[in-house]
């Protein structure tokens, strides 16, 4: 097996010990369609007569069946004869749950849990920094997708998320890729510093804006008092709004630029605007101020994720105190009710002493994203099963983790992190417990799989465990769910 597997091989002239996936059967007239698996690939089989068939490519096998692989062509052609393969704009969702997948492997498991609760999968979240460190491109990883959707028989709306996108041509290439939300990171534009100044400095800085501006923000804000539904009220005096729009002013000008970039593209499309890549919190009037701002520009906002108090650093539990946070979050939820968007939580993944209040604040309506967690879950099955190649891996992670720590902003303790010689193989699991050895293992992704060779033995690897790594996704993932509270299916 090589990497970009996924894509389809050559199949050769035969495909000998076919299995069928019975989840994936589907017919349109007299054509049938499958996924099977063979020697340790899965595969589209499709056979019957009519234009349904038509446009799959692929070789002949047992009983007229027409073997597929897994390819760009067949997965939009599929896309085509299925629309259900293909994602959606989700903003009529009530929960919409974020799965990052950087393997490409991780869309059946994260299905199984997803399934079974009220939560609108967004199987194809990807931002350009995990694209750029795994080798795989936008149409890649919504090809993943599309071949999972159909392998499990799911039939409900799904999405695909530009994550974490700075430039115009990156948000034209997703969306040209098929995908159907952008997340605008506008934090290159945001100018934190204007929130310390002192205030003749402020002054100053604010007086040098352009003056029809400043009128317009001036009649906007300094007269309202937006009435929350938990009894407050958001509302700025000179010295706030100054501080604001200078910190913010910028960011929503690049919003702008992102979202007609968008429109070039597709008219409909899910928009979520990111200010959460601060190192200071949103304050609720500057949400509010975002937030109205991106109205009056024309930006139709699905979601936007604030900077929470407290901190939600990569694959290990929230930092900071839980009731303090939730506090925070009721606000933010009531400015997100009463402007009528979603409010989204970044790096969501593992942050289980928060979970209920999320649930609670927003009233089961948010955007959550995980996606680290999805491959720390593919690490723990190697360490159970492979111990050997997870002791490999353990070495070339701490060896990558300066170049790693580069992308992310976390704090382990690499001296607190148990030798792995000196662990029986028996151990090694409980590493993917420990909050040192998660971050190292969480960041280092690309770093460890940068070695060609080393990175098909481990997808070689991870292929012979498939079905225990999707459990093992069910089961993680469907935490999240729970404590989350979202209801279940029927």
């Amino acid at each position: 097996m090589k990497w970009g597997w996924w894509r389809g091989k050559n199949i050769g002239p035969a495909v000998p010990n076919a299995v069928l996936i019975s989840a994936s059967e589907r017919r349109i007239g007299q054509a049938r369609f499958a996924m099977y698996v063979a020697e340790g690939r899965r595969l589209l089989g499709v056979t019957g007569a009519g234009e349904a068939r038509s446009g799959f490519t692929g070789e002949p096998g047992a009983a007229g069946t027409l073997f597929c692989p897994l390819d760009h062509g067949n997965a939009k052609r599929l896309r085509e004869v299925f629309p259900f393969t293909a994602p959606a704009p989700l903003a009529v969702q009530a929960v919409t749950f974020g799965v990052g997948d950087r393997l490409g492997i991780a869309g059946p498991g994260h299905l199984r849990a997803l399934r079974r609760y009220q939560a609108a999968p967004v199987l194809a979240q990807q931002s350009v920094r995990e694209l750029e460190l795994m080798g795989r491109d936008y149409e890649q990883v919504l090809d993943a997708a599309t071949w999972a959707v159909f392998q499990e028989g799911y039939e409900r709306p799904w999405g695909a998320d530009g994550d974490h996108l700075k430039t115009e041509e990156w948000v034209r290439t997703a969306l040209r890729a098929g995908f159907t939300m952008i997340t605008a990171d506008v934090s290159e534009h945001i100018h934190q510093q204007f929130l310390a100044i002192p205030l003749a400095e402020l002054r100053g800085a604010y007086q040098a804006l352009d003056p029809a501006y400043r009128t317009r923000i001036e009649r906007a804000y300094l007269s309202l008092r937006l009435a929350l539904d938990t009894g407050e009220a958001v509302g700025f005096t000179e010295e706030t709004l100054a501080r604001t729009a200078l910190v913010y002013r910028e960011a929503l000008e690049h919003a702008l630029r992102l979202y007609r970039a968008a429109l070039e593209v597709r008219p409909a499309f899910d928009f979520e605007l990111s200010v959460d890549e601060t190192s200071t919190p949103t304050t609720p009037a500057a949400h509010a101020f975002v937030a109205l701002e991106a109205q009056a520009a024309g930006i139709r906002v699905s979601s936007l994720a604030p900077r929470f108090i407290g901190e939600f650093q990569k694959g290990i539990d929230y930092l900071g105190d839980p009731p303090s946070f939730e506090r925070s979050l009721s606000t933010h939820a009531a400015v997100a009710r009463a402007l009528g968007h979603r409010l989204s939580v970044h790096s969501g993944s593992d942050k289980f002493s928060v979970f209920p209040a999320v649930g609670r604040q927003t009233r089961g309506r948010f955007h959550l994203k995980t996606s680290g967690t999805s491959w720390l879950e593919a690490v723990r099955v190697i360490a159970a099963s492979e111990p050997k190649m997870y002791r490999e891996l353990h070495a070339r992670a701490l060896e990558g983790f300066p170049a790693a720590r580069r992308y992310y902003h976390v704090t382990p303790e690499l001296s607190a992190i148990p030798e792995v010689k000196k662990l029986s193989d028996a151990e090694l699991p409980g590493l993917l417990e420990q909050r040192d050895s998660r971050q190292l293992v969480h960041i280092t992704y690309g770093e460890v799989l940068r070695d060609e060779a080393f990175k098909e033995q481990f997808l070689t690897a991870l292929q012979r465990h498939l079905e225990e790594y999707w459990a093992a996704l069910e089961r993680h993932i469907g935490r999240h769910l729970e404590l989350l509270a979202v209801p279940r299916v029927g």
